[in-house]
C-alpha cells in the first residue's frame, strides 16, 4: 500500500472559500487564524490559558460516566486531559456503520494532528470526537454503501433526536443485508464489532460509541457526548443568552458581512438558534422559554459549535469543507461568549487510485497531480487538438509519396515511352494503395483518440464515481475491502503532519 498526499492548494477538492481559508491574508483570516501555521497553536494554546478548572472537572467526569472500562490509552489521555491538557476535536453524525469513508478519515485526522501538535508544542494534546447525538436528520445518517449494494435503515417512526433511537431492530436488519453481500475476512472482522455494538447498545448513541471505541483502541481517543445532563447544566449561560437573541444578531451580522465579501451563507441563522427536546422530538425555539430545562435544550447547527467551545479547550477543530464554512459565520459569536474560536483544520480526504485508473493515466501520459490540476474540458480539447495535428501529417506524408511516383514514371516513359500505359496504371494502383492506407491510417487515429476519450471519462469516473468525489461514496468497509487490511495505523501514521490534503491510496497487487 502506497500513500502519498496531493495538498489542499493543489487539489481540487476544497472550495474556494476553504482555500482562501488555507491561503490566509484574506478576510477569512480576521475570522479565523490561518490553520496551516505552528505559531497559530502555539497562540491558541495560550489563548486556552483561561479555560476554567471547573469546566475542565465537568467535562472529565462526564468522558468517564460516558465510556465506562476505559482501555489504558483513554485512561491516559483522560488524565492527561485532568491535568491541563488541551484537547483536537473532530465530530460527526451518527452514521451507520459509519456511513461514508469520511467519518473514519475525520475521526484519524484528529488523532493525527494531535500527535503532530504533541510533537510540536512538546506538551500533551488529547483527541476528542464528539458525537452529534441530538441530530434529527434521520434520512441522512440512515444509508450506508459496499460497492454497488446499498443499505437504507427502515425506521417509520423515526423523529427527534437521532441518538435516542433503539439499534435492535437495525443490527437484524443489517445482518440480514449482508448476508447477500460478498465480503473479505478483513471486512466481516471490521462489520462484526460495529453489528455487535447495534446488537447489545440501546440506542445509536451508546452503540455508535461502542463501535468507535473498539475501532479506535489503542489511538488514545476520548469520545463525548453532548447529550449529557451535566455538560448542559455547564452551558446553561448560553442557552439564556440565545434565548435573548445575543448570539444569533452577531452570527448574522458576521453572515452578512461574508457575503458581502462574495462567500455564500452555508446556514442561515434564525432569531433563536436553539431546539425544544420536551416531548420527545426535536422543535423550534419560536418565542424564549426561560422555563425550560436546560437539560432539553438543543444546539442547532450554528449553536452546536459555541456549546463545543464552551465545554472544550481546544486548539483545532479537524471538520469538512461544508461544516466549516458556518464556523466562519461564528466569529464574533466566539468573541461574545469568551471563549477562543478554534483553529479551523480542514480535514483531509481521501481516494484509492486502482491499477484501472493507474493504467488509464498512464495512457493519457498524466499524473494524477496533472489531472487533479487540469479542466477535463481543457484536457480533452487538448487531446483532440493532438489528433487534429497527428491526421494533418498523415495526410501531408501522402503527398510525397504521390510525387516521388509522378517523377518516377515521367523519367520512366522519357525513356520507354511505349511503357505510358504500365506507367498510367501504375500511378492508379499506387493512388488506390495510398487511399486505402490513409482509410486505414485515418480508422487507427479514430480509434486510438475514441481510446484517449474513454481513458479521460473513465478517470474521472474513479475519482468521481456517480457525479461526487470518491469519498463521498465510497466506505471505510470499501477500503478494507480493497485493501484487504484495515489501514487504520498507517492512514494516521501518513497524516501526522500540519499539512493536510487529498491522500491517494495506491493498493498492492
Amino acid at each position: 500500500m502506497i500513500l502519498e498526499s496531493i495538498l489542499h492548494e493543489h487539489s481540487p477538492v476544497p472550495s474556494k472559500v476553504m482555500k482562501d481559508l488555507i491561503a490566509g491574508g484574506t478576510f477569512l483570516e480576521s475570522i479565523a487564524k490561518a490553520p496551516y501555521h505552528w505559531e497559530s497553536f502555539a497562540d491558541q494554546a495560550q489563548a486556552q490559558q483561561g479555560y476554567s478548572s471547573e469546566s475542565r472537572e465537568v467535562v472529565a467526569n462526564a468522558f468517564e460516566r460516558q465510556n465506562p472500562n476505559l482501555s489504558a490509552s483513554e485512561e491516559a489521555s483522560l488524565q492527561a486531559f485532568r491535568d491541563g491538557a488541551p484537547t483536537i476535536t473532530t465530530g460527526h453524525q451518527l452514521m451507520v456503520c459509519g456511513g461514508t469513508v469520511f467519518f473514519e478519515a475525520k475521526v484519524l485526522g484528529a488523532v493525527a494532528l494531535a500527535r503532530a501538535a504533541t510533537k510540536e508544542l512538546g506538551r500533551e494534546v488529547v483527541p476528542v470526537f464528539w458525537m452529534a447525538s441530538e441530530d434529527h436528520d434521520f434520512e441522512e445518517i440512515a444509508s450506508f454503501r459496499i460497492g454497488e449494494h446499498q443499505f437504507t435503515w427502515k425506521q417509520p417512526d423515526a423523529k427527534g433526536p437521532v441518538g435516542y433511537l433503539p439499534t435492535q431492530g437495525l443490527a437484524n436488519q443489517l445482518s440480514t443485508w449482508l448476508e447477500q453481500v460478498p465480503l473479505n475476512e478483513a471486512q466481516k472482522k471490521l462489520l462484526e464489532s460495529r453489528l455487535q455494538a447495534y446488537r447489545q447498545g440501546k440506542n445509536l448513541a451508546e452503540a455508535t460509541r461502542q463501535w468507535v471505541r473498539q475501532w479506535a483502541e489503542g489511538l488514545g481517543l476520548l469520545v463525548l457526548d453532548g447529550q449529557d445532563m451535566a455538560l448542559k447544566g455547564q452551558a446553561a449561560p448560553l442557552w439564556t443568552a440565545e434565548m435573548d437573541g445575543q448570539y444569533s444578531k452577531l452570527i448574522q451580522a458576521q453572515t452578512d458581512a461574508l457575503v458581502a465579501q462574495g462567500y455564500k451563507a452555508q446556514v442561515f441563522p434564525r432569531e433563536i438558534n436553539l431546539f425544544d427536546l420536551r416531548d420527545g422530538d426535536r422543535q423550534r425555539f419560536e418565542q424564549p422559554d426561560l422555563e425550560c430545562p436546560y437539560f432539553y435544550v438543543s444546539p442547532n447547527a450554528l449553536m452546536r459549535p459555541l456549546y463545543q467551545e464552551w465545554l472544550l479547550p481546544n486548539l483545532a477543530y479537524v471538520g469538512g469543507g461544508g461544516e466549516l464554512a458556518y464556523w466562519l459565520q461564528l466569529g464574533s459569536a466566539f468573541e461574545q461568549a469568551g471563549r477562543p474560536m478554534p483553529l479551523l483544520y480542514l480535514r483531509n480526504s481521501f481516494m484509492v487510485q486502482d491499477s484501472k485508473l493507474s493504467k488509464d493515466l498512464k495512457k493519457l501520459g498524466i499524473t494524477l497531480h496533472e489531472l487533479f490540476a487540469t479542466n477535463v474540458e481543457a484536457l480533452k480539447g487538448e487531446l483532440l487538438g493532438k489528433n487534429t495535428v497527428l491526421q494533418a501529417e498523415g495526410e501531408l506524408l501522402q503527398a510525397p509519396l504521390m510525387e516521388a511516383i509522378d517523377q518516377w514514371n515521367a523519367s520512366l516513359i522519357e525513356r520507354y515511352p511505349e511503357m505510358q500505359k504500365h506507367a498510367a496504371a501504375l500511378k492508379v494502383k499506387m493512388e488506390k494503395l495510398a487511399q486505402r492506407t490513409s482509410e486505414t491510417r485515418y480508422r487507427t487515429q479514430k480509434r486510438r483518440h475514441d481510446e484517449l476519450m474513454t481513458s479521460v471519462e473513465r478517470a474521472m469516473n474513479a475519482i468521481y464515481p456517480g457525479g461526487v468525489f470518491w469519498e463521498r461514496r465510497a466506505s471505510y468497509v470499501d477500503l478494507v475491502g480493497i485493501l484487504g487490511q484495515d489501514p487504520r495505523d498507517a492512514m494516521v501514521e501518513n497524516m501526522s503532519t500540519i499539512k493536510a490534503g487529498t491522500i491517494v491510496i495506491q493498493p498492492d497487487f
